[in-house]
């Protein structure tokens, strides 16, 4: 078996040439395998010579080939795309389409057409939309059907009017709305909240006078020494284990770890109150801690803001607790003369309030923080964007509004979506649902990823707007050719079946407006079909490539100029569709904007990305078990963190 780089290629004749020798490539092999695709100059692959005849075996992955040695197993949907860290290069189902720091802003002036246009949508790739939810039996698995209603399939108008809303976004470089304005949280690792200490709050915050947390010193017992109601970390009923003193509870202190100065840090007082700190469970965890005030020790401010943040955090891990099926976590919120851990910034106060030695921490800003001020919800009527005005706006959502404002901004849209259906007897769909990988959720913790550079706690920039590669692999072709891909080994509470149509099912739909300009009836139309070979995404699943679907505008029917002067409310045939794309394209000068160049990309149906063995990388880990989680942690480790996420155009 053999390895090398491509240095030419002739995908006319099938052929390559490595290390300066040509190869021809079987036919057979050729097709099968979709070569014209998967190989390019720079590719590295696997292959044998038996006799004459070169013998195709594998593209080799480059995150695989930078590894030394061959000691990597990590496994990847062919990787032949130009997205890399440094010569680290990996396929990714999703990228962000570029923002630029200015958006086109005009007052919202009536214009003069009004009409409706019909369409076709024609799924190239499985589409799915479930049924609507309340009706759902509570299982371990969830499964699914396609949404129906009166005999059809249905794809709902809210759901075509969000995809092209954000569509419409894109090329327009409109407002950015729905960005989390929550501040996130972040999980240290081990060793990482070294710098800590250890107190006892003695006074909470109020808005008028900062907290207070005395310094506490640490001893530590062994589990097995505390009596059986206190080794229960849920505290067995009571209401905080936090609120119990030791006075009485220790009675052999040659438990206490023999490392620790018993009688120096209580000044030789068996009976002084300390406080028992239990942390969450962990298996064969030996010892326990014990806080007692430090003699004349200092003592640290912190703030309400401070105060809320652990509470949030708390508030979170209750709720990730009872999501996953088990109980609340033991503490329910932080009082007066529970222990605390912290870190101590530059003027000495208390910062980073944590219930654990390996917290989870508070980023400094949101991700609305992040967002430049150009790119802020629109809020005026004077001043809106193409997406506001054509689809209509509430104001800034992400922010708080004085009382006296709440009212003042609210602009109707002026289109209006009917629901894309297809008769069921002409729907090709799968009989039952069918099992699938887990879809995930999104992580915009991944800083990498989301954003330019750095992480929340700095004054950075957010990627941009996030859409979905189209999967080759699953394009017009049949289930049975992609199944190994999406599914997996057995039915688990993470993943889900579902009832997903097979390609070419062509629903029909139409899209009224009104009072629209010539330039805004232009993007419309353009957001709706598109260009030649640009696809949109719709429903559920696309990161497994699902959803990628032609979009086709058969009629645009304008309703007289002269309307309301006649009781005639009949429709003309428009045939200057292409008339109203160019004048929204000139005016706008968009092919030189740069989210146009990447929307151009990432849309297009075809492209450098290989998701035929899975849709997202994948890596072993020692037990042989194939999954993302491995690769992250395998990316992790090898780049201490520090790996990005490449910008859309690495990929062409």
């Amino acid at each position: 078996m053999a390895k090398g780089k491509i240095e030419a290629i002739n995908k006319d004749a099938k052929k390559v040439t490595i290390k300066g020798k040509e190869y021809q490539i079987g036919k057979a092999k050729w097709n099968s395998e979709n070569l014209a695709n998967k190989l390019d100059v720079g590719v590295e692959i696997e292959f044998d010579i038996k006799g004459a005849n070169f013998d195709f075996k594998r593209v080799v992955s480059s995150l695989e080939s930078s590894f030394s040695k061959g000691n990597n197993n990590t496994k990847f949907g062919g990787n032949t795309s130009k997205q890399s860290i440094g010569n680290i290069k990996f396929d990714y189902p999703y990228n962000f389409v570029r923002i630029e720091d200015k958006v086109e802003r005009e007052p919202v002036n009536k214009g003069e057409f009004s009409g409706k246009i019909i369409c076709t949508l024609t799924n190239k790739s499985p589409i799915f939309f479930p049924e609507p939810k309340g009706n759902e039996v509570a299982t371990n698995h969830s499964r699914e059907m396609f949404y129906k209603k009166d005999g059809k399939y249905v794809i709902p108008a809210s759901s075509l009017k969000g995809s092209f809303r954000s569509v419409l976004e894109a090329i327009s470089n409109s407002c950015l709305l729905n960005i989390e304005s929550e501040r996130l949280e972040k999980r240290l690792s081990a060793g990482a909240f070294n710098d800590r200490v250890f107190g006892i709050i003695k006074r909470l915050p109020t808005e008028n006078e900062d907290g207070l947390i005395v310094e506490a010193t640490v001893l530590k017992v062994k589990t097995e020494a505390l009596p059986f109601e206190y080794k229960d970390r849920r505290g067995k009923g009571k209401e905080s284990i936090y609120d119990l003193p030791l006075s009485n509870l220790i009675k052999n202190y040659e438990h206490i770890d023999k490392n620790n100065d018993f009688e120096k840090v209580t000044n030789g007082k068996k009976d002084m109150d300390g406080i028992l700190w239990i942390s969450s469970d962990i298996f064969s965890k030996k010892h326990e801690k014990i806080l007692y005030p430090t003699q004349n020790g200092k003592s640290f401010k912190f703030t309400l803001d401070e105060y809320k943040d652990i509470q949030y955090l708390l508030k979170q891990r209750n709720e990730r607790d009872l999501k996953k099926g088990g109980k609340e976590f033991y503490i329910e919120s932080i009082k007066s003369g529970d222990p605390i851990i912290f870190q101590v910034d530059n003027n000495g106060n208390a910062k980073n309030l944590a219930f654990s030695e390996i917290p989870r921490l508070r980023y400094k800003y949101s991700p609305y923080d992040l967002v430049p001020k150009e790119l802020k919800a629109c809020d005026t009527f004077e001043d809106a964007c193409y997406a506001c005005r054509i689809f209509g706006m509430t104001g800034n959502n992400n922010e708080d509004k004085k009382e006296e404002d709440k009212d003042k901004i609210a602009l109707q849209g002026r289109v209006f979506f009917k629901d894309a259906t297809i008769d069921k007897d002409k729907a090709n769909i799968q009989s039952k649902p069918i099992l699938i990988k887990s879809l995930g959720e999104p992580h915009p913790t991944l800083t990498g990823f989301y954003l330019e550079n750095g992480t929340y706690d700095d004054k950075t920039k957010i990627r941009g707007r996030k859409f979905y590669w189209h999967h080759k692999d699953k394009l017009n072709t049949d289930y049975s050719k992609f199944k190994t891909s999406i599914t997996p080994e057995k039915e688990e509470k993470h993943n889900s079946s579902i009832q997903f149509m097979n390609s070419g099912n062509e629903f029909n739909f139409e899209v009224s407006f009104k009072n629209l300009k010539e330039d805004e009836l232009g993007l419309l139309l353009l957001t709706l079909e598109l260009e030649n070979d640009m696809l949109h995404k719709f429903g559920k699943a696309k990161a497994l490539g699902f959803g990628s679907s032609e979009v086709k505008v058969t009629n645009l029917l304008l309703q007289p100029k002269n309307r309301y002067e006649s009781f005639d409310s009949s429709y003309v045939e428009s045939e200057d569709k292409q008339k109203f794309i160019d004048d929204f394209k000139n005016k706008f000068n968009l092919e030189n904007k740069d989210q146009w160049k990447d929307l151009k990309v990432i849309l297009n149906q075809t492209n450098k990305l290989d998701f035929s063995k899975s849709p997202f990388p994948e890596s072993e880990d020692k037990k042989g078990q194939l999954n993302t989680l491995n690769w992250f942690t395998k990316m992790k480790k090898d780049f201490k963190n520090n790996f990005k996420l490449p910008k859309i155009q690495d990929y062409k």
